[in-house]
């Protein structure tokens, strides 16, 4: 009989023990109620002056993509799922806690406007909570432009990212017509046509968005500047935001009044089959390694945020073939491009780039030199050739 009291004693104790242990984890995981949600707070924030990444705690009510918040709330260990407007968002659960969940806005969270429920939602195994939460949409990206040049009335193609809300379109002051804005709504990139509008001679293409939060002014294409090689044998590689138009054109379907072309070793002819746009381009052909051809004129006068822009097409076996570009008949410094073997390729050179101690800013042009560089014989050619101020 004792044995059998005993017996029971220990069983009694073993599910008592049991039972305590379940409700202590149910009290640590704190799942065991309904959710509620507090606040949203940013987890970190990037120095503007050194780039670096450091925690910070500030709440919000709106967020950027590729930005990391956290939700803050209670009863929250049992998350099942996150919902941003409407959209299932990844969330790591070996960061979540009772208090707090984290989350990185992803790209396929549609940005608040006036159809999306502007609303952030927890889901556990107990229930839901929600909290008002916009997402800002990015400035517009422009990626690529099929031409930089143009008449009025031309249709131009441009490319790129977060058109959403596009409210217009303008070539430096002058407003463009849009022909259409097509939206890839699953990778945000964008096709936009429009007419080139009477009165453009040079400037920037900017877009305008307008959203529930962020939007704004956007511009591009970044083009390659291709590799300084300075005097004192020091290399930098630059980019710049392209240009529509020219301030001072030199080549487009004809050389214009006051400029000639010259060279060595080569043989230009006038290519009305390759053409980046128009009629025609040149078509350069160098017999060997090092020759030239380039363009002249009597000091045209420049600013001091002037630029040279042109438009390339490496012919056959020109992959990984080099060109120097040469200001002035300076030699001493150059930049350096590279020719893209069956394909247009657009550059803007600022003459900031050709300058360091011993070679000061120009103020004129009266010469621009495409020299040969890979010791080798090539054929490419060039289109849209002409002066721009990357200021305005």
């Amino acid at each position: 009989m004792k044995n059998l009291k005993s017996i029971f004693f220990y069983c009694v104790l073993s599910m008592v023990t049991v039972l305590s242990m379940n409700s202590c984890k149910k009290n640590d995981n704190g799942g065991d109620g309904p959710p509620s949600i507090s606040r949203i707070r940013t987890v970190f924030q990037s120095s503007q002056t050194t780039q670096a990444i450091t925690a910070f705690d500030s709440t919000t009510s709106d967020g950027k993509i590729g930005t990391m918040y956290a939700v803050i709330g209670n009863n929250l260990s049992s998350a099942k799922a996150i919902y941003i407007n409407g959209v299932s968002i990844y969330f790591n659960i070996a960061y979540a806690s009772n208090t707090s969940l984290q989350f990185s806005m992803p790209t396929t969270v549609p940005f608040s406007n006036d159809t999306t429920n502007n609303t952030l939602t927890v889901v556990t195994a107990h229930g839901k909570a929600s909290i008002p939460f916009v997402v800002q949409q990015p400035v517009p990206v422009i990626t690529s432009v099929d031409q930089l040049a143009g008449i009025p009335g031309d249709v131009i193609t441009i490319t790129g990212t977060t058109f959403n809300g596009l409210s217009g379109v303008t070539f430096g002051k002058v407003p463009a017509q849009v022909i259409s804005n097509v939206i890839n709504t699953t990778t945000q990139v964008s096709v936009l046509k429009v007419q080139v509008p009477s009165g453009v001679t040079a400037g920037p293409i900017l877009l305008t968005t307008k959203a529930t939060k962020g939007g704004g002014v956007g511009t591009g294409p970044l083009l390659s500047s291709g590799t300084s090689l300075l005097s004192d044998n020091v290399t930098a590689v630059h980019v710049a935001n392209g240009v529509f138009g020219f301030t001072t054109p030199i080549f487009e379907d004809q050389l214009e009044s006051g400029w000639y072309d010259y060279g060595w070793s080569n043989s230009p002819t006038v290519d009305q089959t390759l053409k980046k746009r128009g009629a025609s381009s040149i078509k350069v052909s160098y017999s060997g390694g090092y020759d030239g051809f380039g363009f002249g004129a009597n000091n045209v006068p420049v600013s001091k945020d002037a630029a040279v822009k042109f438009s390339l097409y490496g012919g056959k076996d020109t992959k990984d073939r080099n060109v120097h570009v040469i200001l002035n008949g300076n030699f001493n410094i150059s930049v350096q491009i590279p020719l893209v073997e069956g394909k247009w390729t657009d550059y803007i050179i600022p003459i900031a780039n050709f300058v360091d101690a011993k070679n000061p800013l120009p103020t004129f042009i009266n010469g621009l030199v495409f020299q040969e560089f890979s010791g080798n014989a090539s054929v490419f050619n060039i289109d849209d050739v002409g002066i721009v101020d990357i200021q305005k």
